[in-house]
């Protein structure tokens, strides 16, 4: 459900992004500040897949200089 992909992108991001351990981010998901990751969470989600699409595109663009 939605509810599980929220904390997913949540744990992605406190794990993969901002380094942190496993029992750091569940201390951080039993608090009040889990409600603040919601759009930090989301911006990185995004800005990962513009990443993912423009390395994509350049390495298209270098073909076509091939």
């Amino acid at each position: 459900d939605q509810n599980a992909i929220n904390i997913l992108k949540k744990v992605k991001y406190l794990l993969k992004d901002q380094g942190m351990t496993i029992n750091g981010v569940k201390k951080i998901l039993n608090s009040k500040e889990s409600f603040k990751l919601d759009e930090m969470a989301d911006k990185s989600i995004r800005t990962e897949n513009l990443k993912n699409k423009l390395i994509k595109i350049s390495e298209k663009i270098k073909k076509l200089k091939n």
